[in-house]
């Protein structure tokens, strides 16, 4: 892997960041659950062509503050907390590592540092990976009742609290949707067959389909008029296009860009998806 400093920050800065970074290839038969839930390919592009694969410091920056509020909880856990515990569990060859932030009297918390808006686009992500973590309790004999995230909002501005549904705090816990056990583990398996499944190949090229829109942060969003900020967003033109019906004003829908691809994704340097130019989707 090769690091850039395109923002030119400080020594200390780099020190503190590669101080906590694992600078090392993942193993192909080890899947930790954040990648099991996702979309083989950005994985299977970050394993197999890691010496190409290219990332500027500043994009661990949030990261490094979510490892400190991290660090914060597990040095406040209480006695009968049981605090990032690692479970490893073996499927059809793939060794599933999942680690929550916290177990405690049957519920499974998770930390999470996001904007204010991000639970709107990452509640189904969330619920997915928190009801792993309940597989993994339940595999071991150990009942699981609640999901819970704690929520801390990076960009909260007191000047907006009172418009809309803007959080009064930087912070609101939430309680996700528990699945029955058999759910949970069709859910798994399932997963982990498509990782499997997936084509590896020499090029990056040579893959001929990307993420799910919604994987890519893909969205439809509704403009009004000449407005700049869009009146709605949905995940689907077919959502966007039966919403617009039923109003009586006419409104333009567009595409938006793959917010989570350029954003997050740690293959974006040499995904072929990302330049529509480069290749049509």
């Amino acid at each position: 892997m090769l690091w850039t400093n395109n923002f030119s920050l400080p020594n200390r800065v780099i020190r503190v960041i590669t101080g906590k970074y694992k600078d090392q290839r993942p193993e192909l038969n080890r899947l930790s659950i954040t990648d099991l839930i996702d979309n083989p390919l950005p994985r299977i592009l970050f394993i197999n062509h890691w010496d190409e694969i290219v990332r500027d410091y500043s994009d661990m920056l949030t990261m490094v503050q979510g490892i400190a509020l991290h660090s914060r909880y597990e040095m406040c856990a209480t006695d009968d907390e049981d605090a990032e515990h690692k479970f490893e569990d073996a499927i059809d060859g793939i060794i599933v590592v999942g680690k929550a932030d916290s177990y405690v009297d049957g519920a499974i918390l998770e930390v999470k540092q996001t904007g204010v808006y991000g639970p709107k686009y990452r509640l189904d992500k969330w619920t997915k990976q928190m009801n792993c973590y309940a597989w993994q309790r339940h595999m071991r004999g150990e009942e699981v009742n609640e999901l819970l995230v704690d929520v801390w909002y990076r960009d909260w501005k007191q000047g907006n609290v009172g418009w809309r549904d803007y959080p009064p705090i930087p912070y609101e816990y939430i309680s996700l949707d528990l699945w029955d056990f058999e759910k949970q583990n069709d859910y798994i398996y399932n997963q982990v067959a498509k990782h499997l499944a997936h084509p590896i190949y020499d090029m990056p090229q040579e893959y001929d389909k990307p993420c799910s829109d919604v994987q890519r942060g893909i969205r439809w969003e509704i403009y009004k008029g000449k407005n700049k900020t869009p009146t709605k967003v949905e995940n689907t033109f077919d959502e966007a296009t039966k919403w617009c019906q039923q109003q009586s004003y006419k409104f333009d829908i567009r595409k938006s860009e793959p917010v989570f691809c350029k954003r997050f994704c740690k293959s974006r340097s040499i995904c072929p998806f990302l330049g529509v130019k480069q290749k049509e989707i």
